[in-house]
């Protein structure tokens, strides 16, 4: 697991509104999984998305370059 979402459902959203935002407590937002020679990279939200913090494009432009890589190169 590369990160995940915090323990208590009040830290997940600071402001506005979630719904369901228990079901998010303690799970996985972004996973990494390695499938025979390849590479999946899971990302639980959208990290492109105009809102989200700019920490989150590193997860986005790190997942598109390491799927690239092969296993020699890392």
């Amino acid at each position: 697991m590369v990160a995940s979402y915090p323990e208590s459902s009040e830290d997940i959203l600071i402001s506005g509104y979630l719904k369901g935002a228990k079901r998010l407590e303690k799970r996985a937002a972004v996973v990494e999984v390695t499938i025979g020679k390849g590479r999946v990279i899971l990302i639980g939200f959208r990290p492109q998305h105009r809102a989200q913090p700019y920490r989150t494009f590193k997860l986005l432009w790190n997942a598109l370059y390491l799927g690239g890589l092969e296993e020699t190169d890392l």
